[in-house]
């Protein structure tokens, strides 16, 4: 005889596929879940979707605990947003007409080899140790520490000096910043440009450190280039000067040889004067100090300034053949760049005021010089005891001095001739520096300076935002769900069907 047995809701039938299987019911004598309970694969498959809906029943129910994490998480958001790490980028090229040396009219091609090594000295220039210890000297980075560090770095730093930690010293920081800025600047090289790129966690920093090194950089080509014809300069201005001071003994001997031959003729020789920058250029060298550091210092800052004017005219310029690509010359937009042009050619008030203030210096230079030699010029000499006699006593040359007129012309001509042929050496000098000088200008032009970034390389506030927003909603749901679950009270079905192990066949209200 067949036994029939009925599934009930404590005993149910193996063969019925319920749609609530129990997932920690042992077996039939446990209460529900039939034979294959112990299988997690055999019990129900509950949807993300689904556990979120739950997940959001539960918020609702508990607005206090959500509203309590609403406020944790908004507040860590907002900390992270002042607090993430920024990272400014900035970027300044050189255009380099590197297909072309110009050496007065001919045209010299450079190969492909040759264009290579030219761009790895390029590289190398830049990245320099020694030009990265110069860019952290000129922009006195040290002492700028404190404003480059990030929100969080200051904050660790306010820490570690509440606990009581030493702050770093000058050389840890002066070392710090060399490597950092040795591991963030970038150079890239290519056919026709310089690009030299730098993230650091501060925009003004930024800019200062790339603007130091293209200047640094255009520098150090011109030293590569240029930078021994003003040594020549030097030495023949120093030239110039000893044969000018050779010229003036030479003519006061004549002087006096004629005078001897001859005293009732007037004598009259004309002494060429120095050529200009040369009397400047040993009027400095015998100069105060302190004059010659203030000048030196006035003079670096007119460079600074004239740069600036440089570049702000040549930006104006490009812009204005630009507009004349489209509009006519008599559009509005053409004559005000004109006039904003006109206007940049002049100097500005702090330009103007550095260049009254090198003049007022050079004076002052020149007065002290001059002061100084009507002194030694009023000096009481000596007095030398003279014969009395009554014939006259025929004057013997004095050392050094020519014995005949002709001899003293001969001095007096060659010494001309010598002093003709170095100011003509100094001149011929002078305009191969120009040139030189106008075709470096040429060469490098700085197509792309260094600008402040107007926002951090990506933004870190926004993604900190919306990081802490998702962040928020997964932690309220998250928070929710756990306080239901430990609470011991069921308030969804799944409760009853993971805890208890019964199957529910349908809920109300």
């Amino acid at each position: 005889m067949a036994r029939i047995e009925e599934a009930t809701l404590f005993r149910p039938d193996p063969k019925l596929q319920y749609p609530t299987a129990s997932r920690s019911g042992g077996g039939g004598g446990r209460g529900g879940g039939g034979g294959r309970g112990d299988d997690d694969d055999d019990g129900p498959s509950i949807a993300v979707k689904e556990r979120v809906a739950e997940a959001a029943r539960s918020a609702k129910r508990r607005k206090g605990l959500s509203f309590v994490v609403v406020m944790i998480c908004g507040a860590l958001t907002v900390l992270g947003a002042i607090f993430a790490p920024r990272s400014y980028e900035v970027e300044a090229r050189v255009l380099v007409q590197r297909t072309q040396v110009i050496t007065g009219a001919q045209t010299q091609q450079l190969s492909p080899e040759e264009m290579r090594n030219i761009s790895k000295e390029y590289e190398e220039q830049v990245m320099a140790h020694d030009n990265i210890i110069a860019i952290v000297r000129q922009k006195n980075l040290v002492s700028r520490w404190d404003e480059m560090r990030q929100p969080h770095r200051r904050l660790i730093d306010k820490i570690n000096r509440k606990i009581g930690k030493a702050a770093p010293t000058d050389d840890e920081k002066y070392d710090a910043l060399v490597t950092n800025i040795q591991h963030r600047l970038k150079v890239w090289v290519d056919a026709t440009t310089v690009t030299v790129k730098l993230d650091w966690s501060e925009p003004e920093a930024a800019r200062d450190i790339v603007d130091a090194a293209v200047k640094n950089f255009l520098e150090a080509r011109f030293q590569s280039e240029v930078g021994v014809i003003p040594e020549r300069l030097k030495i023949y201005e120093a030239s110039v000067a000893q044969a000018h001071k050779d010229l003036e003994v030479s003519a006061a001997e004549l002087v006096r040889q004629q005078k001897l031959a001859n005293p009732k003729e007037r004598v009259n020789i004309v002494i060429p004067n120095l050529p200009q920058g040369v009397n400047d250029r040993a009027r400095l060298e015998e100069a105060d100090p302190a004059l010659k550091a203030r000048l030196e210092q006035v003079r670096q800052q007119i460079a600074v300034l004239q740069e600036a004017k440089l570049r702000r005219e040549a930006e104006l310029n490009q812009e204005l053949i630009q507009k004349r690509q489209t509009l006519a010359e008599g559009h509005p937009e053409v004559i005000a760049l004109k006039q904003t042009l006109d206007a940049t050619r002049v100097d500005p008030p702090p330009l103007a005021k550095l260049r009254a203030e090198e003049r007022e210096i050079l004076n002052e230079i020149a007065a002290k010089q001059r002061a100084a030699a009507d002194a030694r010029a009023n000096e009481p000499k000596p007095a030398t005891p003279r014969a009395v006699t009554p014939a006259p006593v025929p004057v013997e040359p004095t050392a050094g001095a020519t014995k005949s007129l002709q001899d003293a012309q001969v001095q007096f001509d060659t010494v001309t001739r010598k002093y003709s042929e170095l100011v003509t050496q100094l001149d011929a000098a002078r305009i191969e520096m120009k040139t030189a000088e106008a075709a470096f200008k040429n060469r490098y032009k700085v197509v792309h300076p260094a600008e402040v970034p107007t926002g951090p390389k990506r933004p870190v506030g926004l993604i900190a935002i919306a990081i802490g927003v998702l962040s928020t909603i997964a932690a309220v749901l998250a928070v929710a769900a756990l306080a239901d679950r430990f609470s011991g009270i069921f308030f969804e079905p799944r409760d009853v069907r993971d805890r208890l192990g019964l199957p529910v066949f349908a809920t109300f209200s």
